[in-house]
């Protein structure tokens, strides 16, 4: 019993001062804490090329500033642009058809068809006379039957062919009929269509920002194949002027952060601190995607994203940056 008193003093003593160990430890500013990356505040792009074929061309690097409709690479399309070029060729050629039809006979042509018939009525001419002194001479027996009725055929054939010289002439002043002058409208409305489609395969054959920001990597290279077919990315860009923290809460804290919250944010092992507020809360929980340091972090549960914007300048990292942000009582 005497060997019990001092025993239970002593526990006594030590409980005491595990107690105001405790309560001298300085209490946490935070309600809680999570695991974040630095991202740029619009979504970066990942490009993806819009024609199959091997990289020929890179027009930028890694970090360089683009604006928007800058190109980023090449991809070599030979046959397309045979194509490409084979298009515009008929487009050109349906386009002065049209403005032929439509700009009616010149004045050479008319003057030609006139020549023409003029030597068509002396070719008629001569024939009638030919046949003339037959008809005079077939009686006394002096020309054979035979013979007149060549030179008849003669005279027929000289007027048959002056008729078509006359008929072509008159079709020839009164220019294209309506029919036809539509058609022609109509060819070259799709020549011009065409052309269209093949300055729009032209375009395809250059990957081009569709934004102004940084690049941000690049995926491929000179000589690779472009993977348009799969959906490949090969270059991602993204709008870096405003910086923003993309924080994962767990379960237990997700209840616990409101929109407008300071944080702070800083990176581990750094003495340095930035200051900023909850924009955004994601209004459903998903998968974690970014890691602690932690061995024993589980990493498949369930965590609510929030977005954080800087007070001030953010700070100098690349965006993918891990950090810890601390969210304010």
């Amino acid at each position: 019993m005497r060997g019990f008193v001092p025993l239970l003093t002593l526990l006594m003593l030590t409980g005491c001062g595990v107690a105001q160990s405790e309560a001298s430890k300085p209490a946490s500013p935070y309600v809680a804490t999570a695991v974040g990356r630095i991202d740029s505040e619009g979504e970066s792009r990942q490009l993806v090329a819009a024609a199959d074929g091997v990289i020929d061309k890179l027009f930028v690097e890694r970090g360089q500033n683009v604006a928007a409709g800058q190109k980023l690479l090449g991809i070599d399309c030979g046959p397309r642009l045979a194509e490409i070029n084979a298009r515009a060729a008929m487009g050109q050629k349906a386009n002065a058809a049209a403005a032929t039809i439509r700009s009616g006979p010149r004045i050479q042509e008319l003057q030609a068809a006139d020549a023409e018939i003029a030597a068509a009525e002396a070719a008629l001419r001569e024939q009638q006379q030919r046949l003339s002194m037959a008809e005079a001479l077939v009686d006394d027996g002096f020309i054979s039957k035979r013979d007149l009725a060549a030179r008849t055929n003669g005279r027929d054939s000289a007027r048959a062919q002056l008729d078509a010289l006359h008929q072509r002439r008159s079709l020839l002043a009164e220019g294209a009929r309506g029919s036809e002058i539509a058609e022609a409208n109509a060819a070259a409305r799709a020549a011009v269509a065409d052309t269209s489609v093949a300055s729009a395969l032209a375009a395809q054959c250059t990957l081009k920002s569709p934004i102004a920001g940084q690049v941000l990597q690049i995926l491929r290279h000179e000589g690779e194949f472009s993977g348009a077919s799969q959906g490949t990315p090969l270059i991602i860009v993204g709008d870096i002027s405003r910086l923003i923290v993309r924080a994962e809460l767990s379960e237990r804290d997700a209840a616990n952060v409101r929109a407008g919250q300071k944080v702070m944010v800083w990176v581990d092992g750094k003495p340095e601190k930035w200051k900023g507020r909850v924009t955004q809360m994601a209004s459903v929980m998903g998968r974690r995607s970014a890691r602690s340091l932690d061995p024993t972090d589980r990493f498949d549960r369930d965590v609510r994203e929030v977005f954080i914007a800087f007070d001030g300048a953010p700070p100098p990292a690349l965006i993918g940056l891990r950090v810890t942000v601390g969210f304010a009582k």
